[in-house]
């Protein structure tokens, strides 16, 4: 009998087995994906705005520079389903003027300064510029999961200029002094980044991050100052060339650079750091 309850134990084993060997070799994974949102495919246009962090920091602060607060704006066009080109400018300017005519008779501060004397004109202008172009491309993965991952590489190229105008004349004489500064500095490097989107519902709408590094590079980083006057009718001229790199390691070598006017120079220079942005992104036809 133990025998018999053995073999029918044996049997239903053998069955049991037989029967889920059956089930799990006729399973079929489901290859479907899950869509999430309005997502671009090829010939799909889109506008992100990237902020970096240091940018984001600047826009908390409440005494921001100009340069410091302008954003990287893109425009991304999907060429196919999985690699986009993009196009980004970063842009800003500042001008300043002050004229006047100098006063030669009346003392600041004095509470009977008698009467206004007239002097020498005065005139005064700075301009300072900088345009960055960004021109990218990006390979997208699996562009139908709910997550959108992406790797790409940009090239950033511009220029950093500013100028400044100085002239001043001395008083009931024909002395003068007009200074001219200018510079003019090309602007160029690399990007290497990985990113991520995630789309919101069913909005064309996808919310971003990108990570990665960039070097990036200044050509002619440097002041052209001509100078022109006369004092007691001697007259007298020149054109002399000082550094603008103002972050030197060696505090010796930025002293002596900021202080030496040169009859010609070479500056240039290169910095390769870490960057992190975040991104809003809107996608239309």
């Amino acid at each position: 009998m133990k025998r018999i309850s053995s073999i029918l134990g044996l049997l239903l084993a053998l069955i049991f087995s037989t029967e889920v060997e059956a089930q799990l070799s006729d399973r079929i994974n489901n290859p479907s994906t899950i869509k999430s949102g309005a997502r671009p495919v090829a010939g799909n246009f889109g506008f992100f705005l990237a902020l970096g962090i240091d940018q984001i920091e600047d826009l908390t602060e409440e005494a921001t520079e100009v340069e410091n607060a302008i954003p990287l704006i893109n425009v991304r066009y999907y060429l196919r389903d999985d690699l986009v080109v993009r196009g980004g400018i970063a842009s800003w300017k500042k001008s300043r003027i002050l004229e006047g005519e100098i006063d030669t008779s009346s003392a600041f501060g004095n509470l009977n300064p008698g009467g206004q004397g007239f002097g020498a004109n005065y005139e005064h202008r700075e301009v300072d510029a900088y345009t960055l172009l960004n021109i990218g491309i990006e390979k997208h993965f699996k562009p139908t999961n709910i997550l959108d991952g992406y790797v790409g590489v940009s090239l950033p190229l511009g220029y950093s200029r500013g100028a400044l105008y100085t002239n001043r004349g001395a008083d009931g004489t024909a002395d003068f002094l007009t200074v001219e500064t200018s510079r003019f500095s090309f602007v160029y490097g690399a990007e290497f980044f990985v990113g991520i989107n995630a789309f919101v519902a069913d909005l064309p709408l996808a919310l971003g991050v990108e990570m990665g590094f960039r070097g990036l590079g200044k050509l002619g980083d440097k002041f052209k100052t001509t100078y022109e006057g006369q004092t007691n009718g001697q007259g007298y001229s020149g054109e002399v060339f000082q550094n603008n790199i103002d972050d030197f390691e060696d505090t010796q070598a930025q002293f002596e650079a900021d202080n030496i006017a040169f009859s010609s120079l070479k500056a240039r220079s290169f910095d390769t750091q870490g960057m992190i942005r975040f991104s809003i992104n809107y996608y239309f036809n």
